[in-house]
């Protein structure tokens, strides 16, 4: 999973941005030139089926695509079009862990040990890890766990890991806790597992009660299902089809729209409701140092610039799509960026640090 690799990787080469020219489908009349360069220009230098952005600009919203969501049938990628998010869903998990926690008095602080069941319990090593680790990678814990079988045959490798696998692995492991944060699938992916637990919700109602609704993210179905408006994501040149990830889900299992990921994070941006800027004030504040400019929140990174509002930021990626999602915290100003290709991160990366950058000038 691109999205999923350790968050080092991506800080290397977000800040490149490529030129150029492309066919283009203007999805918004008063597109700014600067997006329709960036994205046309990235879009030409790229084999790629589609790139598809959406930005908020002191609440406007605009939306431009180059290329096609499905080439098969030429159908233009617009606010409607469903995709993959990837990694953007552990943002997703760590508020839905936060509410949680808060609504049952737990501190972040607390360790995890006695809310997993009774046999992974017996593995005390797993004690010193808590929520907080959870959530800005500091857990000790691997990307993957090493019972799960990764095969670039299998194009959904997330679908077959179940709990059990999960427990089996818990109940042996030892972390290696060296106080920085080092990207874990896993971590994330077990951080709504206990969310699940502690709420003795599923995960899927645990989003539709917290976030989708309270958000207004969506109007009768919640961004969990399919339909026929849907992006073609692409392995290379091969077609690939939607992951449905079984226990990891919270780690990247996501699949929304533009719209719908515009409205999510224009709400992170600016909370309507007195319990979410709480919770979102709690998720934002960072926790660990990857560098002077980059931070660790909880699941959410910053990007810091002097003179600059803090840029709040996360990417993804499944082997169909390459995401990346950021705010500005307090301002209406929001990107959203999809390729519909996987390990184009550097690309979706690049463009979307560009576009809000060009944002807060």
């Amino acid at each position: 999973m691109n999205g999923m690799k350790k968050a080092s990787i991506f800080f290397m080469a977000m800040f490149l941005i490529t030129q150029g020219k492309a066919q283009h489908h203007l999805t918004h009349a008063n597109t700014p030139n600067f997006i329709k360069e960036k994205v046309d220009s990235a879009f030409n230098k790229n084999k790629v089926a589609s790139i598809f952005v959406g930005v908020i600009n002191d609440g406007k919203t605009i939306y431009y695509s180059a290329g096609f969501a499905n080439p098969d049938t030429k159908m233009d990628f617009d606010s409607a079009t469903l995709f993959e998010i990837g990694s953007i869903t552990k943002t997703f998990t760590a508020y839905a862990l936060q509410k949680v926690l808060d609504e049952n008095n737990i501190a972040d602080t607390a360790s995890i040990l006695p809310y997993l069941p009774d046999s992974v319990q017996l593995n005390k090593a797993l004690e010193k890890i808590t929520f907080l680790n959870l959530m800005n990678h500091t857990a000790g814990l691997p990307r993957l766990p090493d019972n799960m079988k990764l095969s670039m045959d299998d194009k959904a490798p997330y679908d077959h890991y179940t709990s059990s696998n999960l427990f089996d692995f818990l109940k042996k492991y030892i972390p290696v806790m060296n106080g920085k944060s080092n990207y874990s699938n896993l971590g994330m992916g077990l951080a709504g597992v206990l969310a699940e637990r502690i709420s003795k919700k599923s995960y899927a109602v645990l989003l539709e009660e917290n976030i989708f609704r309270p958000f207004n993210m969506i109007e009768g179905v919640a961004p969990f299902s399919m339909d026929d408006n849907k992006s073609q994501g692409y392995f290379d040149d091969e077609k690939v089809p939607y992951w449905n990830m079984d226990v990891l889900a919270p780690a990247g299992g996501l699949k929304c729209t533009g719209k719908e990921m515009m409205t999510y994070l224009q709400y992170m941006a600016i909370p309507k409701s007195t319990a979410a800027k709480k919770i979102i004030a709690e998720l934002l504040q960072p926790t660990v140092s990857i560098n002077t400019r980059v931070k660790v929140c909880k699941a959410w990174h910053t990007l810091e610039e002097k003179d600059q509002p803090i840029i709040y930021w996360h990417n993804g990626g499944t082997y169909g799509f390459s995401t990346f999602a950021a705010f500005i915290k307090g301002q209406q100003k929001a990107v959203i960026v999809v390729i519909n290709k996987f390990n184009q991160n550097n690309t979706s990366d690049a463009l979307g640090i560009a576009i809000m950058k060009e944002l807060i000038k």
